[in-house]
């Protein structure tokens, strides 16, 4: 073969186990967003993925293999399997995670400039409720040493939990510059860009998206201390109370509980933003005991400062059902409805705090759990504009709640209303499959909306062996679907339900559409 072709890569064995977070790293990436990594391959295999990358997109001829990326060079996946990124990967994502098919090979050549700052949406920026919940984390790359005047990966600290616009982001910004080898691991909404590159080198980077399939049970790291504690290098951003909410869900943990001077507390909360955000904490950790200082979290709530509004919301969402009027207020006022047009594309100056009340105090509704779940179904049934997907995706997130919720979020799959399908469709397909949610799921793999379907096949890869009788229907896509990511995910549907009937669908149509890696334009045969 000739030179810099795959044949010529050597990927070195790899038989080490998982190196799994500690409770410290789980916290700093709970908090901050992000984690840089350093893989334990060797310089000599990252020089060689540079080469393999610079034939392939180092030129000035663009032949960027997109989401081909991976066939082309198998060998990349050594990165994936590597102890340190797979010990990261399952501590957060929990075992048998997913690898999405979208998979990106960037470059940052010499003098490129600054990319603007953004969160990541292939469907647009206000269709789905985007998760604080870790389920869904990015990887990025880099096969060369990669400092700062080389241009990586620039993000904002604990900017993941946040919504609308950030001031002066620039003064914020930290950068994933590390030697060769280094990985970046960001959760998948976090405010990122492309940094100027202001060498004369090139800058490449790959980046891979994987999302968890299991339920949260027990932590999936050798977790010991349950106690939360603000890393050392804490965002700018104080939401300790979100945090905590984060690293309960993880940890399967609750509040702590304990007194406090409650006078002391609202005082605190009608201080300076600082003696606030403290207070809000504690809060947190009392629980229902703070359910008096529901009142003077509220102005937090309604206020032009999201970092606070998201903390109040939280921390509202600790006191429990006491709360639960206001919050719910909050999401019923919201009956906006979200266009559909191309200015979904772009989340630049789209929101401002104010217009996040609502989304806020949906995450606090989510916190409280069960008690909440009437008042949702009765918004998810009655309400109008925005509040309705809201109430979907909390029925989402709020853990099992029977036969009340299913039925009613399957009926909410067949609404007139995009985004609201778009919520309970995702909802559906984090509960414990039966018959009747299959089938839902199934039907929605019809629907004219690509962002549904892609929901629907997802829901249908997590229920595995349980979803065999949606085989038709994933068939059906797998060759017939205009989107290439809901045909992605059928492959892997197909493949996780593993019968005889989802075989005899899935083999024919890999033997077909099966990628040779040595086949390049320098050797086509």
């Amino acid at each position: 073969m000739g030179k810099g072709t795959t044949m010529d890569m050597h990927v070195p064995a790899q038989e080490e186990a998982p190196r799994l977070l500690t409770d410290a790293q789980i916290r700093q990436f709970l908090a901050n967003g992000y984690l840089v990594l350093q893989t334990a391959l060797p310089k000599s295999f990252h020089d060689q993925v540079f080469q393999r990358f610079d034939e392939l997109i180092g030129g000035e001829k663009l032949e960027n293999p997109g989401n081909n990326l991976l066939p082309l060079v198998p060998e990349i996946n050594a990165v994936f399997e590597d102890p340190v990124v797979k010990g990261a990967l399952t501590s957060v994502l929990g075992p048998d995670y997913l690898m999405h098919p979208h998979r990106a090979l960037h470059k940052n050549p010499p003098g490129s400039p600054i990319q603007h700052w953004h969160k990541d949406s292939y469907w647009g920026y206000m269709r789905r409720v985007r998760n604080h919940r870790p389920r869904w984390v990015m990887i990025m790359y880099y096969p060369q040493d990669t400092p700062a005047e080389l241009g990586p990966t620039g993000v904002v600290p604990g900017s993941h939990l946040l919504a609308a616009g950030i001031q002066d982001p620039d003064a914020l910004e930290r950068n994933g510059s590390g030697p060769a080898g280094s990985v970046l691991m960001i959760h998948y909404d976090i405010w990122h860009r492309k940094m100027k590159n202001l060498t004369a080198d090139k800058r490449f980077m790959m980046k891979f998206e994987f999302i968890r399939m299991v339920p949260v049970g027990a932590p999936d790291w050798p977790h010991g201390d349950p106690a939360w504690r603000a890393p050392d290098q804490a965002p700018s951003f104080a939401m300790e109370a979100a945090w905590k909410a984060q690293w309960r869900w993880l940890t399967g943990g609750t509040a702590a509980g304990g007194a406090a001077d409650l006078d002391a507390l609202r005082a605190a909360l009608a201080g300076t933003p600082a003696e606030a955000a403290a207070a809000m904490s504690t809060i947190a950790d009392l629980g229902p005991a703070a359910a008096a200082l529901a009142p003077a979290l509220l102005p937090h709530l309604d206020g032009d400062d999201e970092a606070l509004q998201l903390d109040a919301a939280y921390a509202l969402g600790a006191i429990g059902e006491a709360a639960l009027p206001a919050l719910l207020q909050r999401v019923e006022a919201d009956t906006r409805r979200d266009p559909e047009d191309g200015s979904l594309k772009s989340d630049a100056g789209r929101l401002t705090p104010k217009d996040c009340v609502a989304l806020s105090s949906i995450y606090g509704v989510v916190e409280i759990g069960a008690a909440a779940v009437p008042e949702l179904l009765r918004l998810l049934r009655s309400g109008a504009g925005r509040s309705r997907k809201l109430a979907a995706f909390a029925l989402g997130e709020i853990a099992g709640t029977g036969p009340e919720v299913r039925d009613a979020l399957i009926a909410a799959t067949v609404d007139a209303d995009t985004h609201l399908r778009i919520a309970a469709v995702e909802a559906l397909g984090l509960k414990p499959a039966d018959d009747a949610i299959v089938a839902a799921l199934a039907r929605a793999l019809d629907d004219a909306d690509a962002e549904v379907r892609f929901d629907a096949v997802l829901g249908l890869t997590r229920m595995g062996p349980a979803a065999a009788a949606a085989v038709p229907a994933l068939g059906r896509v797998l060759t017939g679907d205009e989107n290439r990511y809901v045909r992605g995910y059928a492959v892997e549907a197909l493949h996780r339900i593993g019968d005889d009937a989802a075989y005899r669908v899935l083999l024919p149509y890999l033997k077909l559409s099966r990628w040779c890696p040595m086949t390049t334009a320098a050797s086509i045969f």
